[in-house]
C-alpha cells in the first residue's frame, strides 16, 4: 500500500542554503507518526503496552539518499516536494518504510526510516523495547524478517561508521577531532522528554562548523554556509537527559567532483560518533556526504588551492 504526502517549502523548511535537513526530517518523522496512528487506530499519545506504559515509536535508523547533482539545496522556497511512502512491521515492534521523492529527474531519491517501540524504563537513560497492546497492525504489512536496517546499525556500531570513503577522498585532517555540545533543555528535547531524533543533525552540523573553522587553514564561511547533504545514514543507540553534554567526534575527508554544466563541487565525507556525558555511552553514529559549489575566483577555490599546496 502506497501513501502520498507533499510539502510546500516555506520558511520553516529552509536553512542557509534552501531545504534544511533537520526540518525535512521533522516533517518526515511527523508523517510517519501520523501514518502509525491512522493505520493503527489509536492516537500516538495513547499507545500502551500490556502494563499500561506509554510507548514511543522512536527512530533507530535514517537514510537520506539524494545525489551530488541534486542535494537538499536543490529544493528552494515555494517549491512543492511530493513523496510516495510505505510502511511495514516485524513482530509488532519494528517498523520500516521509505519516502520516495516524486517528480521529473527525481527518480531513485528517497528517505528511509526505521522505528522501534520503546518505553522509558529509567527515563531517557534507559529505553526498553515493548509490544503495543492497544494498536491494530492488521492494516500494516508484516515483514518476513527484521528490517536490514538493524544489521546496518550493528555493523556501523562495530566499525564506527556507515559509509566507506570514496576512492579519491583525502583526509582534511588526521584522525578524529572532538566537539562538546551542551544540550539545551528548552530547544533540543521533544514531547516525550527525549532528545528529538532530528535535532542530532543540528548537533553534527555544529561540530562540522566548529572543527572545520578552527583548522590551521580554516575552511571559509562561504563553503561552510553552502554545504548540503545528499547522502546520510544515521543509527541511534540511546538517548540523553536534558542536563547532559554530548561529545561529538568527527572525521572529515573530501574530494572534488565535476557535474553537469561544468560546475565543480567540493564533496565532503563525514563520520560522527556521539557519546553522552553521564556514562560515556555511545548514542549515535552517522556517516554523511555533503557538497558545496566551488566558484571560480572566490575564496572556496583559494582555500582548496592552499590546502593542496600544504600537503
Amino acid at each position: 500500500m502506497t501513501f502520498k504526502v507533499s510539502f510546500e517549502l516555506g520558511m520553516p523548511f529552509l536553512g542557509r542554503c534552501n531545504l534544511y535537513e533537520n526540518a525535512l526530517l521533522k516533517a518526515i518523522g511527523n508523517d510517519r507518526w501520523r501514518l502509525i496512528q491512522e493505520l493503527g487506530g489509536v492516537p500516538t499519545a495513547l499507545i500502551r503496552d500490556d502494563a499500561g506504559s506509554r510507548l514511543y515509536a522512536t527512530f533507530y535508523f535514517i537514510e537520506i539518499r539524494f545525489s551530488p547533482q541534486r542535494p537538499l539545496s536543490a529544493f528552494g522556497e515555494n517549491e512543492v516536494i511530493e513523496f510516495d511512502s510505505d510502511l511495514a512491521h516485524y513482530e509488532k515492534v519494528y517498523l520500516d518504510g521509505k519516502h520516495d521523492l516524486k517528480g521529473a529527474n527525481n527518480g531513485g531519491l528517497f528517505i528511509r526510516s526505521s522505528n522501534v517501540f520503546i518505553y522509558q524504563e529509567r527515563g531517557p537513560s534507559k529505553l526498553s523495547l515493548a509490544v503495543p497492546e492497544n494498536m491494530d497492525f492488521a492494516k500494516i504489512p508484516e515483514l518476513p524478517a527484521h528490517p536490514d536496517s538493524l544489521a546496518l546499525c550493528r555493523q556501523a556500531k562495530a566499525r564506527g561508521s556507515f559509509l566507506e570513503p570514496e576512492a579519491d577522498d583525502v583526509p582534511v585532517y588526521e584522525g578524529w577531532r572532538e566537539c562538546i555540545y551542551d544540550l539545551d533543555p528548552d530547544r533540543d528535547m521533544n514531547g516525550a522528554g527525549l532528545v528529538y531524533f532530528a535535532n542530532f543533525i543540528c548537533f553534527m552540523d555544529v561540530a562540522e562548523r566548529r572543527i572545520l573553522s578552527s583548522l590551521p587553514n580554516p575552511m571559509p564561511a562561504s563553503l561552510l554556509d553552502a554545504r548540503s547533504t545528499y547522502h546520510r545514514r544515521i543509527g541511534y543507540y540511546g538517548n540523553a537527559q536534558a542536563h547532559e553534554r554530548l561529545y561529538i567526534q568527527l572525521r572529515t575527508r573530501m574530494r572534488t567532483i565535476d557535474v553537469d554544466g561544468g560546475r565543480q563541487l567540493l564533496d565532503l565525507g563525514f563520520d560522527y560518533k556521539i557519546r553522552r556525558s553521564s556514562d560515556d555511552k555511545e548514542i549515535a553514529i552517522s556517516s554523511c556526504r555533503k557538497v558545496a559549489p566551488l566558484e571560480a575566483g572566490l575564496e572556496g577555490k583559494e582555500w582548496l588551492a592552499a590546502f593542496r599546496a600544504s600537503r
